[in-house]
């Protein structure tokens, strides 16, 4: 029997049993404050491997015009180090003259104006190149364009002039090829190499064949003896059928038996860097370089640009180390209108097959233009970007030059410091190979050092710019296993390096940075030294739970953060390197 109330008191039970399992279910399911949400690891990418060029806003010197030449148009610069360490430069004007120029000083200044090739006739000269040749005689070739209005009897065509003393005295110039008199059938951008017979090459983008049609090819003529004469008739070297390859920039591979020619090829969309190959022996001999040629290498880079991006004015040069780079003018992050490019430079392998992490040497504003570039290497392996630009004048287009730091695949060094701020330890001889200090005045050089005990940290940050308002960190960033993660994650850590002397370490955990409480054992001295200070830096290796093996591959990043004294903020990491983004750091090895 069912007493009274007992039926009631059991349902009344149970309601609030199962009110009480629905607030349970939507406290662990809702959004609330109390939620437990689950970590997930982050993805992963490939890591992003191979040097990094890291451009030295300090090095950033203005070639032309002087200050005593008027304002006007000034470009198409190109550079070269000579035998004996000094620099020369060519590059074209206004006026229609090709003027040369040397520094005695790797750049850092530069001396009094040869002009080489001066407009007649009403044609102006434009577009020059230069070589030094295995006799230490220069080469110096240019582009006649006439001005309209047009006549039959003035052409497009290649000019050279050589100087059998290094600059000294001048040849008399020698004509070497006639196009056609309008600019629909010229001839443009002459270029030179070398080979290992001495033989000259000197290639240019030849329209003088194709009087019915707007295509183009690449032809080169020979020269076999140091470019006294000249072959009569220009050979074929490249072409694409209803295209324009043009602008071809020639580069010697001698230790791989190869020739290079970068072009600029529109075969899809905008124009895009293509590579043409070609062995030294019998070269050229063969049939051109056609559309789908296996000698040619079209658009080869990593991070490949969209049809619709413009990539043009190609350019090659080599690091004594091997590696070949690339730069080229691009709408790449800026409008779609190509004549306010600017430059961009990857780099490659030793054989020039692909390129990446791409870099941009001189920060021109949006409405403004870097034209017309060019690399050259000095002391072997310092890369040095040359551009035409009006982002620093209101009234003219000047040559500026910019010197980068090679950033290795850096073999930490066994060694112990004293973690003094003193930097006079025997590890921290040679060369440093961590380099910040692209955006602003402030530079950071760094190098590391390991023993069985710690890892040690030496930087020296130069700063012109410094008042005590100031709060400058330096961060250094450090991926013990490189699994090639997209946010922070365990295993990664950051180093906050203060310039007051204090310190603080995160360790990457799901993405985020999470403070590492302890911190014992970890030394860090600031010394201050005029406008620089320096900082040494000492972790014990046991604070990065990891084993340190032999060869074993880790990333690595550096970031400064500071003020101005205009009061802007200025984040900077390491060339291509994201601070964000582990799987770009750059690699290192013990």
């Amino acid at each position: 029997m069912i007493q009274p109330g007992y039926k009631k008191q059991k349902t009344k039970l149970l309601t609030v049993l199962i009110g009480c399992f629905v607030s349970l279910s939507s406290s662990c399911s809702s959004g609330g404050g109390d939620d437990i949400v689950p970590k997930t690891e982050p993805a992963i990418h490939e890591n992003i491997d191979g040097i990094r060029i890291a451009w030295d806003y300090s090095t950033r010197v203005k070639i032309a015009p002087a200050d005593d030449q008027s304002a006007g148009y000034y470009g198409y610069a190109r550079m070269r180090e000579l035998h004996d360490g000094r620099l020369v430069c060519v590059y074209e004007t206004s006026y229609g003259n090709i003027e040369l120029v040397f520094s005695d000083d790797k750049g850092a200044s530069w001396g009094e104006r040869q002009t080489i090739f001066a407009t007649e006739n009403n044609i102006a000269m434009a577009v020059p190149d230069l070589i030094e040749l295995t006799d230490h005689s220069l080469l110096v070739a240019c582009n006649p364009r006439p001005r309209q209005p047009y006549s039959d009897d003035r052409k497009f065509g290649i000019k050279v002039c050589k100087s059998p003393d290094g600059g000294q005295s001048w040849d008399e110039e020698q004509e070497i090829y006639q196009a056609q008199s309008i600019f629909e059938d010229g001839c443009w951008e002459p270029s030179f190499v070398q080979l290992p017979s001495g033989e000259v090459q000197l290639f240019f983008a030849n329209e003088g064949f194709f009087t019915s049609s707007s295509e183009q090819n690449i032809s080169m003529f020979r020269s076999l003896n140091n470019g006294d004469s000249w072959a009569a008739e220009p050979v074929v070297v490249g072409f694409r059928p209803g295209r324009r390859d043009g602008m071809p920039v020639p580069l010697l591979l001698e230790d791989k038996g190869e020739i290079l020619v970068a072009v600029e090829d529109n075969k899809v969309g905008e124009f895009k860097p293509t590579i043409y190959r070609e062995k030294i022996p019998n070269n050229w001999n063969d049939v051109f370089i056609s559309a789908d040629d296996s000698r040619r290498s079209y658009h080869p880079m990593t991070d490949r640009l969209a049809d619709d991006i413009y990539a043009g004015a190609p350019y090659l040069a080599r690091l004594e180390a091997g590696e070949v780079l690339l730069s080229y003018q691009t709408t790449l992050n800026r409008s779609k209108q190509w004549d306010l490019s600017s430059m961009a430079v990857e780099i490659g392998d030793e054989s020039g097959l692909l390129f990446g992490n791409r870099t941009i040497p001189f920060d021109i504003p949006i409405t403004r233009r870097g034209l017309w570039n060019s690399l050259a290497v000095i002391d072997g392996n310092t890369p040095v970007a040359i551009t035409s630009t009006d982002a620093w004048s209101t009234n003219s287009v000047q040559v500026w030059m910019i010197k980068g730091h090679v950033i290795p695949e850096f073999v930490i060094r066994q060694g112990t410091a004293s973690v003094d701020g003193q930097l006079d330890d025997a590890c921290w001889d040679g060369e440093w190979p961590y380099f910040v200090g692209h955006k602003g005045v402030l530079r950071m050089y760094a190098s590391l050092s390991k023993d069985q005990e710690n890892l040690y940290l030496a930087a020296r940050i130069e700063d012109t710019d410094y008042s005590s308002s100031n709060t400058n960190e330096l961060v250094f960033q450090f991926d013990t296993e490189r699994k090639g993660y997209e946010k922070p994650h365990q295993g990664i850590f950051a180093v906050h390096c203060q310039r007051d002397g204090a310190i603080s370490i995160e360790e990457g955990s799901f993405g985020e940075w999470e403070p590492v409480e302890s911190v014992s054992g970890v030394a860090y001295k600031v010394v201050q030294s005029g406008s620089s200070y320096f900082i040494e830096l000492a972790i014990p290796l046991s604070l990065f739970h990891s084993e340190f093996t032999t060869g074993k591959h880790m990333g690595i990043n550096f970031q400064l953060n500071y003020r101005t004294k205009s009061g802007s903020l200025i984040q900077e990491s390491m060339a291509t390197d994201d601070p964000g983004k582990p799987y770009s750091w750059s690699p290192l090895r013990f």
